[in-house]
């Protein structure tokens, strides 16, 4: 019994939304890095802005009268910062010698003042580079800064015209740098994200033509499986017939006449000895030609279904001195195919039992629930490993790795549980809808 093929949009969906998850955890992941990228960035300009300030505006303005503290050369400076540096996004300006004292500012009352300076700052003020820190305006040399919210403090090493070095120091709002890095991130980010849905929706209808290929592997398969199935139907049928009409007409009745022969004649005692054995061993094969032909082709299940069918297939066990229980529920009521099904499981773990167990009591039962059928064989034999069963497998022996394959492809499963000494035990479960 074949199922029929599930709908691949399911899947598909699932793919589909797992993918957009992805990429929106790609998008987030790829905001926060652009928001770095564009902090760093904003800092490279911050630290640009700074050199072209210190190097084009500010340095050409320190005379030696600035260094020597002259009022009116601060007062030309101070003139200069404030119409051409300051802006709303910088806050303070500050100049100072190598010794630490403020020789310029914006805010007149740190002019003259001495404060330590930092080994990256000593290093700016006498290498002429450019550096970018986050102040700590605790310091005494930051006190009105304070209140300015979030600053960012670059400084550059500059040279007086007497050569004399200084170290320019610009405060700029944090907030400032922030947004040139969500500009950049708002510029880039949708590019980033729209390549990234562009490549999910790509994916989908990939997704959808290999579930389509997958599910009419799935659907062959099921198919060849079915007609494996039918053709050895089939071939059970016509040799069963073969057999019946032919080889075991004929036995029964040379049979017959070796029979009538010794009760119409009164052959002598050797002969009449030879005639009576010859025609009990007919008999005898053809009781084993029924049973084979039995269990080819079950007339029983065809015509009266699992509860007449099994007691036949177990009988040959019976004969060899098992122990045999047989308990089909009573009503049962299966399509043909599941019953088929069934049948075929039972009689390949019997054959099994048979073969292998040297089991001394086996039992057979089948029992429906709602939507779904179980047949159980159990025995007490010797059972077998994963090893052993592998063996089987690679001398040809395949009956229940075929068995499982139809299971599985009419949506039901087959487990079968054994253990050295501790018997063997296979489950079949069955929907029967």
């Amino acid at each position: 019994m074949i199922q029929k093929p599930a709908s691949i949009a399911r899947p598909v969906l699932v793919f589909a939304l797992s993918g957009l998850v992805a990429a929106a955890l790609v998008a987030v992941a790829g905001a926060y890095a652009f928001r770095s990228l564009g902090t760093d960035e904003a800092l490279k300009d911050a630290r640009r802005l700074t050199d072209v300030t210190g190097h084009g505006i500010v340095e050409p303005a320190l005379t030696t009268d600035v260094v020597r503290g002259r009022p009116p050369a601060i007062a030309r400076l101070d003139r200069i910062v404030r119409r051409r540096v300051l802006s709303p996004d910088v806050v303070r300006i500050k100049v100072w010698n190598a010794e630490g004292k403020i020789l310029y500012s914006d805010e007149p009352l740190l002019i003259g003042r001495r404060f330590p300076l930092g080994g990256d700052e000593l290093a700016a003020l006498r290498g002429r580079s450019t550096a970018a820190e986050v102040p700590d305006l605790s310091r005494p040399e930051n006190a009105y800064e304070r209140g300015q919210g979030d600053l960012t403090s670059v400084y550059l090493g500059l040279r007086a015209q007497d050569g004399t070095p200084v170290l320019f120091e610009e405060y700029l709002r944090s907030s400032a740098i922030a947004g040139n890095s969500r500009s950049l991130v708002r510029r880039f980010a949708p590019i980033g994200i729209a390549a990234l849905l562009v490549l999910a929706a790509l994916q989908i209808p990939l997704a959808w033509r290999m579930a389509s290929r997958i599910r009419n592997a799935q659907r062959d398969r099921e198919q060849l499986l079915q007609r494996t199935l039918d053709a050895s139907d089939k071939e059970r049928r016509s040799i069963a017939a073969g057999l019946h009409d032919g080889v075991v007409q004929e036995l029964a009745g040379h049979s017959y006449q070796m029979t009538a022969a010794i009760e119409q004649h009164q052959p002598e005692p050797v002969l009449r000895q030879v005639l009576a054995e010859g025609a009990a061993g007919t008999r005898n094969a053809i009781r084993q030609l029924r049973s084979l032909l039995i269990e080819i082709y079950p007339p029983a299940l065809r015509d009266h279904g699992l509860a007449a069918a099994l007691p036949d297939l177990t009988a040959p066990l019976t004969a060899r001195g098992m122990d045999v229980t047989v308990d089909v529920q009573p009503g049962l009521s299966l399509p043909s195919e599941t019953e088929q099904l069934v049948f075929r499981s039972a009689q390949e773990a019997l054959r099994n039992t048979a073969a292998h167990a040297g089991a001394g009591h086996v039992s057979v039962s089948v029992s429906q629930t709602t939507g779904m059928v179980t047949l159980l064989v159990a025995d007490d034999g010797r059972g077998f490993d994963e090893q052993q069963l592998a063996e089987r497998r690679t001398e040809g022996h395949l009956g229940l790795s075929i068995i499982r394959d139809l299971a599985e492809s009419a949506g039901g499963n087959l487990r079968v549980n054994s253990q050295p000494g501790d018997g063997t035990r296979l489950e079949l479960e069955l929907p029967t809808r």
